[in-house]
């Protein structure tokens, strides 16, 4: 059975925030999500909407909340261009960071004093985490899509024109460098309404990357794309392994089940797919009725599904 997680909001607000994708709080026992300037934590033995915490961000959420367990560190946008670290426990701005061109699209700990940062300026940046000083800048094409592979410091990250590069986390060194192939999407037919809520439907060449995430065996990626394709591809080469096709429009959001061997796409089609990682079939497709899916989290057997206003949770197969 479905479940879906209300915000918690002042009686004199209009009902709800578009929210970004969804975050595994470091205390290990609240999904959160960010808002206009707003985190909103949901106890997961409960649903219930416990906190709401301030943030200095502005706008809608582009920044992906990332945050770091031992020490309890959260990242999270702040203002319009830059970002800070927050201490979880009692929501204190450790540090801010500014220097991007443009919004931060998505940052991450590469190392206890070390924070990688990416954004569509063109420039993937590296941080000190307790001085905020700025240490190395690389130029390349604007980027919207990063991965930090749990296993050692490799980062990856993907952007415009099928984009995505191998990074030494702390250093900013690339390790390798290559761009997947743009294909033409296919696409069943869309509802009126359906079409009425995407906007733009084409079947053209895009592929531009916007989300990724490290396959189970640490050597190959899971990249999702505005050709409408989930693909996996080695992390070194680009060889592309498998495709997963299906999806109506912009693939949105990866997520992967190791022990279960699933791989989770959400897209702007309205859609939540599952697929066997090992092959290309699609084992369920959840329509959540909404075009604007955030983002995916896979958790304790259920898919935490941030969607405009609301946080979904759809059981997994078989659970």
């Amino acid at each position: 059975m479905w479940r879906r997680f209300r915000q918690n909001l002042d009686p004199d607000e209009m009902p709800g925030d578009p929210l970004g994708p969804p975050l595994l709080w470091p205390d290990g026992r609240h999904i959160a999500a960010s808002g206009f300037g707003r985190i909103f934590l949901w106890d997961l033995a409960t649903g219930e909407c416990s906190q709401v915490l301030k943030t200095g961000a502005i706008g809608e959420p582009s920044f992906r909340l990332s945050c770091e367990p031992v020490l309890g560190r959260v990242l999270e946008g702040h203002k319009l261009r830059d970002f800070a670290i927050w201490d979880s426990a009692d929501w204190r701005c450790i540090q801010t960071f500014a220097g991007h061109g443009e919004p931060v699209g998505a940052a991450a700990f590469v190392a206890e004093d070390r924070i990688l940062s990416i954004s569509g300026d063109s420039t993937a940046q590296s941080w000190n985490a307790w001085t905020g000083e700025r240490l190395r800048t690389l130029d390349t094409r604007p980027l919207y899509a990063l991965a930090k592979n749990p296993a050692n410091n490799l980062v990856a990250v993907g952007g415009d024109s099928g984009t995505v590069l191998l990074l030494d986390g702390p250093t900013l060194e690339v390790r390798a460098s290559f761009h997947l192939p743009m294909t033409t999407a296919r696409h069943g037919p869309l509802s009126d309404e359906r079409k009425r809520q995407i906007g733009i439907v084409w079947n053209r060449p895009s592929n531009l990357i916007r989300a990724l995430t490290w396959h189970p065996d640490g050597e190959h990626l899971l990249c999702g794309s505005w050709d409408f394709v989930a693909r996996m591809v080695h992390s070194r080469t680009g060889r592309v392994v498998r495709e997963w096709h299906g999806h109506a429009h912009w693939v949105a959001a990866v997520a992967v089940e190791p022990s279960r061997g699933l791989l989770c796409t959400g897209s702007s089609d309205g859609t939540v797919r599952v697929w066997s990682l090992h092959s290309s079939e699609c084992l369920a497709v959840h329509d959540v009725g909404h075009a604007d899916i955030e983002g995916l989290l896979l958790h304790d057997g259920a898919i935490y599904v941030t969607c405009r206003r609301e946080l979904v949770v759809i059981p997994l197969p078989g659970t």
